[in-house]
């Protein structure tokens, strides 16, 4: 199920990557512009955009697609893909190679397919459900790391005060708990690395359904659980997120209550 939309999923976002690839050493954040105080954009992801929507446009002309950059492109459709073309501009426009292109796909209210391209390793991530998660072809399965003391934790936040004090609080915690506590600022890569097994849990707020859609469905189909920090079962509209293997995820969310976060 779902096999031609994986494969121009993964087409799209691998040209949008090697477009950004060849373009990443050429910016500099003087080149960008501003969404918002604190949100850059530059004319690649918008081209980067572009070059996914060549794709998936032609291929499914009939379903929606909600993307960052153009915001939803209304279809009366039970299917429609979420495009974050450039996850990781300002790591992009300050020459950190730590940035991606992810694609996502709904049935309805349900995520069913995911892709997440990182172009400067060439790693593809992706998942289809009841299919497993992969990346470069590769199963994936989340990590075994049963305690709190041992594990990689990371985290990432949306925009404003409030999101910020409560990673400020999310950081101190694990840092002091943790065996390590990282933020690599690309929500679309920790979530993968979390399918991965290369970090073991992570907690998010304030996030964007292009940031995290890619990323629910490699989690589940690499085994791990994930839902919101109250412990409800995720969906498109929520707004925080925790993920772990089976056996972490309910120490972080007792660490999260013990943080009134959750």
């Amino acid at each position: 199920m779902y096999k031609k939309e994986l494969e121009i999923a993964k087409k799209a976002a691998r040209q949008a990557g090697k477009y950004l690839g060849k373009e990443f050493l050429l910016w500099s954040r003087g080149k960008a512009s501003y969404k918002t105080d604190r949100e850059l954009v530059t004319k690649c992801d918008k081209q980067a955009e572009k070059i996914i929507f060549s794709y998936i446009k032609k291929a499914f002309p009939k379903y929606a697609i909600l993307s960052e950059e153009s915001g939803l492109l209304d279809k009366k459709s039970d299917y429609f893909w979420v495009v974050d073309p450039l996850d990781g501009t300002t790591n992009f426009t300050n020459h950190l190679p730590i940035f991606t292109s992810s694609i996502s796909l709904f049935y309805k209210k349900e995520v069913v397919l995911g892709v997440t391209y990182m172009p400067i390793l060439d790693e593809m991530y992706f998942a289809v459900k009841g299919g497993g998660a992969y990346k470069n072809n590769k199963k994936l399965s989340v990590s075994k790391i049963k305690n709190i003391e041992q594990a990689i934790m990371s985290y990432n936040h949306g925009k404003g005060i409030a999101n910020t004090k409560k990673a400020y609080k999310v950081y101190e915690h694990f840092h002091l708990n943790a065996f390590r506590c990282r933020n690599i600022y690309s929500t679309t890569l920790q979530m993968a690395m979390v399918a991965a097994g290369h970090i073991d849990g992570y907690v998010v707020s304030g996030a964007k359904l292009w940031d995290v859609a890619a990323g629910v469905i490699m989690i589940t189909e690499a085994g791990g659980t994930l839902t919101t920090w109250q412990g409800k079962p995720w969906i498109k509209t929520s707004k925080s997120i925790i993920c772990a293997n089976k056996d972490l995820y309910p120490l972080v969310v007792k660490d999260m209550r013990k943080l009134r976060l959750a």
